[in-house]
């Protein structure tokens, strides 16, 4: 049973899906992530269209940062920046955070830089190739995982253990395949559950998506 730092109940123990139930999710994900990748790419290469996806994406992310309090004097981590790094470039526009974003993909990494440094974001924004599941974590006060980082559960294994305590740990996964991240947590025991925002799908998605609120004790 998963656990606020109040001690209250805040989610039921998942159960685990049945072979359909996971070929489901893996196929959704997939969907999702292709969909979010193709997203990034256009964004990056076209005005208009990063336009579009800023103005149906940012407003959200802009309200998970300022319900989660993310105050300037911290030190952000997002692992699956993707090729434009919406998450970073929010971040940095609210309130001015060095963020240093990551991704496993050379390629999507190339083109994260060259945005970066078109648009003069190079003091604010630092963009890595690194993989989430071994990057080193203990110098961030907050790290952020996109839903479309993989395999998220090997990586929330490794962000549990190496984050320094008392860091924020904002984890973001679909609807459907919530129930995996919900044990990882029940799994840490000094993980708590601090907070959960629900955002809805945008345009044809078939699920919306859960941003979680952890602390490391």
């Amino acid at each position: 049973m998963i656990k606020s730092t109040n001690g209250s109940c805040v989610d039921p123990q998942p159960k685990k899906p049945n072979v359909i139930g996971k070929l489901l999710i893996f196929l959704i994900k997939k969907t999702s992530n292709y969909f979010w990748g193709i997203a990034d790419i256009l964004s990056n290469k076209f005005d208009k269209f990063a336009e579009i996806y800023e103005k149906s994406i940012e407003s959200e992310y802009k309200m998970e940062y300022e319900a989660f309090g993310i105050s300037q004097d911290k030190k952000v981590l997002h692992i699956g920046c993707g090729a434009y790094p919406m998450t970073d470039i929010t971040l940095a526009k609210l309130s001015g955070i060095d963020v240093t974003g990551i991704d496993k993909n050379p390629k999507a990494v190339k083109l994260a830089e060259e945005f970066i440094h078109k648009y003069k974001l190079d003091n604010k924004i630092k963009i890595e190739h690194g993989d989430g599941a071994n990057y080193p974590t203990n110098k961030f006060d907050v790290i952020i995982i996109s839903s479309c980082s993989h395999p998220k559960v090997k990586i929330l294994h490794h962000i549990f253990k190496h984050a320094k305590k008392h860091s924020i740990i904002i984890v973001r996964e679909l609807d459907i395949a919530k129930d995996a991240i919900l044990e990882c947590i029940d799994s840490h025991k000094d993980i708590i559950l601090e907070k959960r925002i629900h955002h809805p799908a945008p345009i044809f998605l078939p699920t919306g998506w859960d941003a979680f609120l952890l602390i490391k004790r």
